[in-house]
């Protein structure tokens, strides 16, 4: 049986603890937005960021993560353009999990989103090269050309 001192102690010690980390993880004293992509004054992170960020999590089982529903289509653009971002998301847990098959299922879901709003054109050649490196396993490729995809899509 635990006693109630020993709770006490690791009680005590995990709030120091979480105390340090809240102290070490404070929030910077100023953020310059002018060093950050934009889209239309919208701070957009750049592919490469979100897998940094998805990185520093440490070991995840993504493909817990990953979610094989397709979800619902709508006829109005914004609505599309709000399910393609959620699909892209999707693709990000997709390439992090390093499931090439899930990663190649959300690519042609974005791409048919994408005609949908009319940025399909610019998407097309990216999405076949991230299918390609997929099914090679070649993750770091795959990284590279979605940060390339960002920004055919940006200046479409």
């Amino acid at each position: 049986m635990i006693s109630v001192l020993k709770i006490n102690k690791w009680a005590g010690f995990t709030l120091a603890v979480i105390g340090f980390s809240a102290q070490a993880a404070q929030a910077p004293q100023h953020i310059d937005v002018k060093q950050y992509k934009k889209v239309e004054d919208v701070v957009v992170p750049l592919p490469n960021e979100v897998f940094g960020a998805l990185n520093k999590l440490g070991p995840v089982n993504w493909k817990e993560y990953v979610r094989a529903e397709k979800g619902t289509n709508f006829s109005e653009r914004p609505r599309t353009a709000l399910l393609l971002g959620n699909v892209i998301a999707d693709g990000f847990i997709a390439v992090q999990a390093q499931d090439a098959p899930a990663v190649k299922d959300i690519g042609q879901r974005v791409l048919s989103l994408a005609k949908g709003i009319g940025v399909g054109a610019s998407i097309t050649p990216h999405a076949k090269a991230i299918t390609e490196a997929a099914d090679k396993r070649k993750w770091e490729s795959v990284r590279q050309e979605l940060d390339r995809t960002q920004s055919s899509v940006q200046g479409a």
